[in-house]
């Protein structure tokens, strides 16, 4: 644990270091994308920190957590609940198509001609 802490105090010092490079007054574009992968490094340190200290955490008898809390009355094979792998986001290549497919399509309805 104390790694990733130290890992998470250069990412810091990066993303401090980065902001100063692209708040300069004739800073780059490369110097705005070395802050932004930065920034993300530094927010994939610190949820890879904050999933690491749940884990360790005993469990309270307080409630559970996960699907046994949000029960459907259905069989216990059946899941309710969305997965991950269905909720996957479309590239922008694939809304690109589909915007291009749309404009491509003949207009169903009326259209007034001018």
């Amino acid at each position: 644990m104390r790694n990733i802490e130290d890992e998470i105090d250069a990412a810091r010092a990066k993303v401090a270091h980065c902001r100063i490079r692209a708040e300069r007054p004739g800073s780059r574009l490369e110097d705005d994308f070395a802050l932004e992968k930065a920034r993300n490094r530094l927010l994939t340190l610190e949820l890879r920190h904050l999933k690491l200290g749940q884990e360790q955490r005993p469990a309270t008898s307080k409630g559970t957590t996960g699907p046994a809390r949000h029960g459907t009355g259905r069989s216990a094979g059946f899941e309710a609940r969305r997965t991950k792998h269905e909720q996957m986001p479309r590239t922008a290549r694939e809304r690109a198509e589909e915007a291009f497919a749309t404009l491509r399509k003949p207009q169903t309805g009326k259209q007034e001609v001018v």
